[in-house]
């Protein structure tokens, strides 16, 4: 059950398009939860992510807390509207909230881990497929169902490539994801080659991503991977050997197709209206942070409507009253969106959530051999809280159940991983006696 339950999980991060799956998806956390009891006493030994559980508790009670302060109602908290949009926090930190070691074989989460790149690649060939018979060579592929039509038109542009997904932005987070962690799965291999899955998985996902035409997921994957991977000699020159020869082609082949192009280079372009658009989203935000810069105007109250105030200007502030707005709107940054509903307070707790998470895995990776998939796993994982912190300048990811979800999904996988290390080193040291010490594996 528990690898099924697994597997239902991690397919339902290729796609959003149909809330259900996804839904029915994330509520195997329960059981798997249940399933790791059993292990709930070597947790306790120190391997899992402690820190950053206990804020993410005290994060959700302070929410939780908010909404109900503002005189929202429970109804609405329950709502299926309410939980896909303002509140989808709530889902999107389910699974650092409940996976647990419930002894997942590493046979296994490689095996995985290579079903998800591998499900996000095959709809990047059926992107970049669309995109050829639209663009290049007429290929018959108009005729596929509405489902697979995957490259969509929007006012700014054509053919931008959504994926399984409702938004662009949110297919090129999420295939800037699985690139950074094909990246590392093939230069972080002491033998990497050309010829392999990793090599297959960098260079569809890669396309994925850049068919997305998201100047969010752009830079940010750029900056993801220069500050993660570039900072080691040797895995440098395995960048330079192995993964060069597979993105510059790639780069310069989708760089000389102009929907591509031109939104690369509005990457600058501060008069664009959708920038213009997001610096007016700005400065709400901050005027709310402003008004009550202690614990905000109350959760998910930013894109309410008709709203009154209670309490004293500039320190403590809340919205009590309004018309309740259940959509995607929000400030386009993470950052100041928590600082507007929840003050210095609400950051503080959902930053301490991520940084807490990411000195977990620097510790734990320690406990796998160079050139492990355990250590290349570990590593893309940070490179993808990096990503996720960068995002966040532009949309408000770390809010939005997507990209956390994805991540917090796959730290959850590799905390299986550590703790078959911790349980393979006990039954080595009970063995042999004379070695001593705490449990650390090479």
């Amino acid at each position: 059950m528990k690898k099924t339950a697994t597997t239902l999980i991690i397919v339902s991060l290729a796609g959003n398009i149909f809330p259900a799956f996804n839904i029915f998806a994330i509520s195997a956390l329960f059981p798997l939860y249940l399933l790791g009891k059993d292990s709930a006493a070597l947790t306790l030994h120190g391997y899992g992510p402690h820190t950053a559980r206990k804020f993410l508790v005290a994060a959700y009670l302070y929410w939780i807390f908010s909404y109900f302060l503002t005189g929202a109602g429970l109804s609405n908290f329950l709502s299926f509207d309410f939980i896909r949009f303002d509140g989808a926090l709530f889902i999107a930190y389910l699974p650092l909230f409940l996976i647990t070691d419930v002894r997942l074989d590493p046979q296994f989460i490689r095996r995985i881990v290579g079903l998800f790149l591998t499900l996000m690649a095959a709809v990047a060939l059926l992107g970049l497929a669309e995109f050829v018979d639209s663009t290049i060579l007429p290929l018959g592929l108009s005729v596929l169902p509405e489902p697979l039509q995957v490259l969509h038109d929007a006012s700014l542009s054509t053919n931008i490539f959504h994926g399984l997904f409702r938004a662009h932005n949110a297919a090129g987070a999420i295939y800037a994801i699985a690139t950074l962690i094909s990246f590392s799965l093939l230069v972080g291999n002491k033998n990497p080659t050309f010829f392999s899955l990793p090599s297959f998985w960098l260079a569809t996902n890669f396309s994925g991503m850049a068919l997305s035409q998201s100047r969010t997921a752009y830079v940010a994957f750029l900056a993801a991977l220069l500050l993660t991977f570039f900072r080691d000699r040797a895995t440098l020159a395995r960048a330079f050997k192995y993964a060069t020869p597979i993105l510059v082609p790639l780069l310069y082949l989708l760089l000389n197709q102009p929907t591509v192009s031109h939104r690369t280079q509005e990457v600058s372009d501060l008069e664009d209206p959708n920038i213009v658009l997001r610096f007016l989203y700005y400065q709400r935000a901050f005027d709310d942070f402003v008004q009550s810069p202690i614990i905000g105007t109350g959760f998910a109250r930013f894109n309410d409507e008709l709203k009154t105030y209670s309490g004293i200007p500039h320190l403590l502030y809340f919205a009590t009253s309004g018309s309740i707005i259940n959509n995607d709107s929000h400030a386009h940054n993470s950052y100041l969106h928590f600082l507007a509903e929840g003050g210095v307070v609400g950051l503080f707790l959902m930053l301490a959530v991520w940084i807490s998470l990411y000195r977990w895995l620097g510790r734990q990776k320690q406990i796998f051999a160079a050139g492990s998939f355990g250590k290349n796993f570990a590593e893309a994982i940070e490179a993808c809280i990096v990503l996720e912190f960068l995002m966040s300048f532009t949309e408000h990811m770390m809010g939005t159940a997507m990209t956390s979800l994805a991540i917090l999904t796959l730290a959850g996988l590799f905390l299986n991983l550590v703790g078959w290390k911790y349980r393979l080193a006990s039954l080595v040291q009970r063995a042999i006696p004379s070695l001593g010490g705490a449990p650390v594996c090479p």
